[in-house]
């Protein structure tokens, strides 16, 4: 009996580890079950998909699988506007202007940029919010919360970096008014202003160079590797809001999740392109550091702790309003440690009420900031 001819890929399994490299490239949603590196890929796979586990393409957990679209998304786009832009004061202005005006399709990109970070962010909130009211973090998934609210902020800190680099009014102002609420909050502010080099009154030469390092290089990376290890934990531990007998044959869920990210890639992208064209962003005049624009407040989702600090009597310090946000937060990102109540326990109904709560303050701090700003 003659042996079956070789192929390419028994070829590269003999020199690479392909089943290392398949699980880390699926990692991002595609495929999440564990595979044993040590044998071929052929292999591991066909011991995977024995194992019948849980559809991860299903409301609401796509909303991962949008988040990680968008992303892919921003980092294309960004790479295509990096390749244009100068990140000096007196160049970053007339090369979004090159962009917009002279570069094919540039205009285009810039938009699809611009609305897919705020439908990114929008996306990780909703997420956020989900996990909360399915007590998805639940133990053993506190790293779930953890990494997607790191996500969040990662996601917040892109968009903000962002903002200030074409050098707009705008834009200008806008991160201006970020940049100061940052610095209300005690040890995280101070590190800010340390790591972009200023005091958020201004936005100096080597503050926008160190934007663009941090909007092009680090915090992608740093978003990359939570997606990563939000995948890594589902591995780990599955998922916390599956139902008992929802599971499949392993070799169904890779095709599923092909076809729902081909969905979702064809929905977003549509979805970008209409904000596009019925709401493209204008392309504002150059910003002037010594004129300041009325009006201009801080990013959307920096309107409740603006709201908050603005709300502050004045003879309370800055620095206790600052406090009180970086409390705040830490009780956030420390929810799945505080809340040790059980599925329909009192306690649990105490921690969804003061989590409502929240939430109900946190749109009433956002209304109130957007007016006052």
């Amino acid at each position: 009996m003659n042996e079956d001819k070789p192929t390419v890929l028994d070829w590269f399994s003999r020199r690479l580890n392909l089943t290392e490299i398949f699980s880390l490239l699926t990692s991002y949603g595609i495929y999440y079950g564990e595979l044993d590196s040590r044998k071929p890929l052929k292999e591991a796979l066909a011991e995977a998909e024995k194992r019948p586990v849980a559809l991860y393409s299903r409301w609401p957990r796509i909303l991962s699988l949008i988040a990680v679209v968008l992303i892919g998304l921003e980092l294309l786009t960004g790479g295509l506007l990096a390749l244009y832009y100068l990140p000096t004061p007196d160049s970053a202005h007339p090369s979004l202007g090159t962009i917009l005006r002279d570069v094919h399709f540039g205009d285009f990109v810039h938009q699809m940029h611009f609305w897919g970070a705020q439908l990114l962010i929008l996306v990780l909130i909703l997420r956020v919010i989900r996990y909360f009211l399915g007590s998805v973090y639940k133990a053993p998934r506190e790293l779930i919360w953890v990494f997607g609210a790191l996500l969040l902020l990662a996601a917040f800190h892109l968009d903000l970096t962002g903002r200030a680099l074409p050098m707009t009014d705008q834009g200008y102002w806008s991160s201006v008014r970020a940049l100061e609420i940052v610095g209300a909050v005690p040890i995280y502010g101070p590190l800010v202003h340390f790591l972009v080099g200023g005091d958020g009154a201004f936005i100096t030469e080597l503050t926008l160079i160190r934007f663009y390092v941090l909007h092009v290089a680090v915090l992608p990376i740093v978003a990359v590797t939570l997606i990563y290890l939000y995948f890594s934990t589902i591995r780990r531990v599955g998922l916390g809001d599956a139902k008992h007998g929802n599971e499949v044959q392993s070799q169904r869920v890779l095709r599923s999740q092909l076809l729902t990210m081909a969905i979702v890639l064809t929905l977003v992208f549509g979805l970008l392109v209409t904000l596009a064209v019925i709401a493209p962003k204008p392309f504002e005049r150059e910003a002037d550091p010594f004129a300041t624009v009325p009006g201009v407040g801080p990013p959307w989702y920096l309107l409740a702790p603006f709201g908050f600090l603005e709300w502050m009597p004045s003879f309370v310090p800055q620095w206790i309003a600052g406090l009180i946000l970086f409390l705040a937060f830490t009780l956030f990102l420390a929810v799945p440690f505080l809340d040790r109540s059980t599925k329909g326990s009192m306690g649990r109904w105490v921690a969804l009420t003061i989590g409502l709560l929240i939430m109900v303050a946190w749109l009433v701090f956002t209304i109130y900031g957007g007016r006052v700003a």
